[in-house]
């Protein structure tokens, strides 16, 4: 009799399951919303500076609705979510996935030039890790070699300079860094990369580097280095206060 009603408890069971995984279907179902509610919210969203409620939004229509007509635009939205949010990892990851997807899309130069605004918006002092500059400034180079007429261009020329500067700022501090601790040659080494690498860039950081490079040989004895790059110094900066 137990065995009669146990095999009878799991037949009904097995019967009532398709009923269950139905009903558990349709509730996930209710909870998918259509895409223009979707779409409708993030803009919604967006003018009120809800940036994350939008980024959520649009990341809903993506992944439940491939194909929509509005679908491209929110991808490039969503970059843009991120970007004004300040998550800045994410954006350049959100519009490196559109430039992917859509690599003939009007709108590519857009998304380069902010993904590579997302890395420069990441940037860091003097001394610690400047690889969100490197990568902001190879992003920038890239627009400008594919796009060199678009608007986005021009400003990335202007934004390469001030990324040099602060590249050239760095090295210029990892020497001091050797100089302050009397290693000449090592301090020397950085000084020479800084003129190597921005010499003819016309930087603020040349008068300073060429001064210190020559006490640097000074400090070595190198009587004819120290008085080769104090003579470059006063020739090409006669103004700077390291001339003087």
């Amino acid at each position: 009799m137990k065995y009669g009603k146990l095999f009878l408890s799991a037949l009904l069971l097995a019967s009532a399951a398709p009923f269950l995984l139905t009903g558990c279907g349709k509730n996930v179902k209710k909870n998918i919303l259509p895409p223009d509610v979707y779409y409708n919210k993030a803009l919604h969203d967006s003018r009120n500076r809800d940036y994350n409620g939008a980024a959520k939004n649009l990341k809903a229509l993506i992944e439940n609705y491939p194909a929509y007509r509005n679908t491209k635009k929110a991808e490039l939205k969503l970059g843009d979510a991120y970007y004004l949010e300040g998550k800045y990892i994410e954006a350049s990851g959100a519009y490196l996935d559109f430039i992917h997807l859509h690599p003939r899309s009007k709108y590519v130069p857009f998304a380069m030039y902010y993904e590579a605004m997302s890395f420069y918006k990441r940037k860091e002092a003097a001394g610690r890790t400047q690889s969100p500059l490197k990568k902001a400034k190879a992003v920038f180079e890239k627009l400008i070699s594919k796009f060199p007429s678009s608007k986005y261009s021009d400003s990335a020329f202007k934004y390469i300079k001030i990324i040099d500067a602060g590249l050239s700022e760095n090295t210029f501090y990892t020497g001091m860094y050797y100089y302050k601790a009397s290693l000449w040659k090592p301090a020397a080494y950085m000084f020479k990369t800084v003129i190597k690498q921005y010499g003819g860039k016309g930087l603020p950081v040349m008068p300073k580097t060429l001064y210190y490079l020559a006490l640097c040989y000074k400090n070595m004895n190198n009587k004819k280095m120290e008085a080769r790059y104090l003579n470059r110094l006063k020739e090409k900066y006669p103004r700077s206060k390291y001339a003087k």
